[in-house]
């Protein structure tokens, strides 16, 4: 008769019961996954063969960035900030969605040889959605949204070097610059770095200086209608000059004399090698301050 034992096994003394060693290769997978739809939304879903669900998540930032340029919000310094936080707040979704699935092993019943040609087609429609944004179609729809760092403080303190501004590249095509309006300007049309100058004088004014004192038609132009400065002051540390002299300059048509804020230290219609500023040279309005070492001045106007 063969002899049955009923009673398990004991461990010697000092051993310890065998269990399933941790598996280093558990997090690789959820990792890349996540790491995937980092780079292109939607790609780590698709690792995890939720095909529609990979599409959806990539179709999700042009339509983002569609609604933003048509409406215009990025203009807006609290309506920049919205659209760039919650764009990455899908994205930390997006992502976190991919790690969660591939850790859970959610995949399609389907293998992926059944399925190739889906896939495939999924796939590139997801790359499509993550280069989309970058064609030349697109940037020349919404090219009305620039950002620039300033490089010198011949504005100041309006907006001072290193200070990093929004500007609508649209502002002007509709309507010509007034007196008083801050805008960009290609200086002699040589397409390289931008200025930043203030209107002072239109078609038909005659712009002259007396004492250091610049007059428009005559009339004293009183601290170069300044508003009152956002933030910080800022022109503690300016180096003070003396203010150009120049003769009298009747300004033509389709033209603009233009100054920098910062007067004494400020290349622009005064000088002879600057001149006139022409209505093809003006590509723009700068809005507001999107980045100072000043923090109290971050999200500052531009006036």
């Amino acid at each position: 008769m063969t002899e049955l034992n009923l009673y398990p096994k004991t461990s010697t003394p000092g051993s310890t019961p065998e269990s399933p060693a941790p598996s280093k290769s558990r997090w690789k997978g959820p990792v890349f996954a996540a790491l995937l739809s980092l780079l292109f939304p939607g790609l780590g879903q698709l690792r995890n063969r939720e095909l529609w669900k990979g599409f959806l998540a990539a179709a999700t930032f042009p339509s983002l960035t569609m609604v933003a340029g048509y409406s215009r919000i990025l203009l807006s310094f609290w309506g920049m900030v919205g659209f760039f936080v919650f764009r990455l707040f899908l994205l930390t979704l997006i992502c976190l969605d991919a790690f969660r699935g591939a850790r859970l092993g959610r995949e399609s019943r389907k293998s992926f040889r059944e399925a190739r040609l889906v896939y495939f087609v999924v796939g590139a429609l997801i790359l499509t959605c993550a280069v989309f944004p970058s064609t030349d179609y697109f940037l020349h729809k919404f090219g009305y949204f620039r950002a620039f760092r300033v490089s010198s403080d011949s504005m100041c303190p309006t907006v001072c070097e290193g200070e990093r501004i929004v500007a609508d590249m649209d502002a002007f095509l509709k309507n010509a610059p007034q007196s008083g309006d801050v805008i960009l300007l290609d200086f002699q049309s040589m397409h390289g770095p931008l200025y930043i100058k203030r209107v002072v004088g239109l078609a038909g004014d005659i712009v002259s200086e007396r004492d250091g004192t610049i007059l428009v038609n005559g009339k004293p132009l009183t601290t170069h209608r300044l508003p009152q400065i956002c933030g910080g002051p800022k022109d503690e540390s300016l180096i003070r000059g003396e203010e150009p002299r120049f003769d009298p300059v009747s300004v033509p048509a389709s033209s603009f004399f233009v100054i920098g804020d910062n007067s004494p230290n400020s290349y622009d219609s005064r000088i002879p090698g600057f001149g006139l500023a022409s209505s093809d040279q003006v590509k723009g309005r700068p809005l507001h301050i999107y980045w100072s070492s000043d923090k109290s001045r971050i999200g500052c106007l531009i006036r």
